[in-house]
């Protein structure tokens, strides 16, 4: 299973109460059973359920996550909490929204750590054939489908947490905030055009320019995954578990890439220009569709140098089923990016960093829209009184298929100073 790079990455200021999945889900149960007004009107759904996670009062749900709250910040996570489980979890016990967000953020600080054993599907190992098969497969699958999806248009909401000291506001000064903290949010349209990715700049309140995000990453839709396959080529891969996934079952393999075989690049970028750059090596984690070959989640844990200005550079990408017109394809539903901005580091303007930074990228990707037209000929338009030239075409407009609900080139990550 994949090391847990993060171990110095999320570890707070403070004494953190690490806990697995299931003593995570016995504190959300015992305080889901607390009486609180109005409760009864709610059953709790079977384990294996996803209910809908909209229903109950919102103001029940509000006070309860008041209670809830204090207590999940307080709480590091020695397992993966996969989304699987979190939307679960979201249901079966009725949490508010802040609740919600609090979980969703604990599932990413460990979302390089293992899954639980017991939610590991209990499937015999496939052989060494049928293991070759599955990785050809996925090879095929984003050389051809994932590099050759039509062309679309999707909203990329980015949102930013860092454990930087927060400045406080009115008496000018900075105090340890334990923790992560958020720093902002950056909306933004990312555009898939004749089978490149392009990123068509980032919108959000104080944060026009997208040389503010700080953290980036790049690939998603497909160069990361295509990159990572060329490299384990001369790399080693082998079959590791199965585990049950939003769509199935995924046959999980671990990777591993040295440097002289790496086309993965780190980039830092300080004061507007590329201080760093590095093809480190790196190892992850990729889950496989048995039968298609559709890349279905894929971890990336970069292995920096002692002396390097930034570490601990990681990606998470889940992917998830989209309709696009007429077709049903695999897109990227959310990604998480991870890295720590070393004390020696980039400068912000005059002053050097007096500690490392940790920064982690949550992004979501939604509203899937297709770039398509239809022509149609047009005919018997003298007998309506509209003579229309021979051979002129009427163009539909652009099509607009939404997303299932269902929730770099590989340029790595870059740090620009805010």
């Amino acid at each position: 299973m994949c090391a847990a790079i993060l171990a110095g990455l999320v570890m707070p200021s403070y004494a953190a109460e690490k806990m697995t999945v299931s003593e995570l889900e016995q504190i959300i149960a015992q305080h889901a059973a607390q009486p609180h007004e109005a409760a009864k009107k709610h059953t709790p759904a079977a384990s294996d359920e996803i209910p809908d996670i909209v229903n109950g009062d919102l103001l029940q749900q509000l006070d309860q996550d008041d209670e809830l709250l204090p207590r999940l910040a307080g709480i590091e996570l020695t397992e993966r909490l996969s989304t699987l489980k979190m939307y679960q979890l979201i249901g079966k016990y009725n949490l508010g929204i802040h609740t919600q967000q609090a979980l969703e953020q604990l599932a990413d600080r460990a979302a390089l750590k293992n899954l639980p054993t017991g939610e590991l599907l209990h499937r015999p190992s496939p052989d060494a054939e049928a293991q070759q098969t599955m990785l050809k497969k996925a090879r095929a699958y984003v050389l051809g489908e994932l590099s050759h999806l039509p062309n679309f248009v999707a909203s990329e909401t980015t949102t930013r947490f860092d454990n930087s000291p927060v400045m406080l506001k009115y008496f000018q000064a900075t105090t340890d905030q334990a923790g992560f903290h958020r720093v902002g949010t950056v909306q933004g349209q990312i555009s898939f055009q004749d089978g490149k990715e392009v990123t068509d700049g980032a919108r959000g309140p104080g944060e026009a320019k997208r040389k503010d995000i700080g953290l980036e990453s790049r690939g998603e839709f497909g160069t990361e995954a295509a990159v990572v396959l060329m490299d384990i080529e001369k790399g080693t891969v082998v079959f590791d578990h199965w585990e049950q996934s939003m769509v199935g079952p995924a046959a999980v393999y671990l990777y591993s890439v040295p440097r002289e075989s790496s086309h993965y690049e780190v980039a830092d970028a300080c004061q507007d220009h590329v201080s760093f750059h590095d093809t480190p090596a790196y190892h992850g984690e990729i889950a496989l569709d048995p039968k298609a070959g559709a890349i279905l989640r894929m971890t990336l844990e970069a292995e920096s140098r002692s002396n390097d200005p930034v570490s601990h550079v990681a990606s998470v990408v889940e992917y998830g089923p989209v309709v696009l017109g007429n077709r049903r394809s695999i897109c990227p539903l959310r990604s998480l990016t991870f890295m720590v901005e070393e004390a020696n580091g980039c400068s912000h303007g005059n002053h050097k960093l007096d500690k490392p930074v940790a920064m982690i990228n949550q992004t979501i990707f939604s509203n899937y829209h297709r770039f398509g037209s239809n022509a149609t000929m047009i005919f018997d338009e003298a007998q309506n009184g509209r003579a229309t030239p021979e051979g002129t075409h009427g163009k539909a407009a652009p099509g607009a298929e939404k997303g299932l609900p269902v929730g770099p080139a590989p340029s790595g990550q870059n740090r620009r100073p805010d």
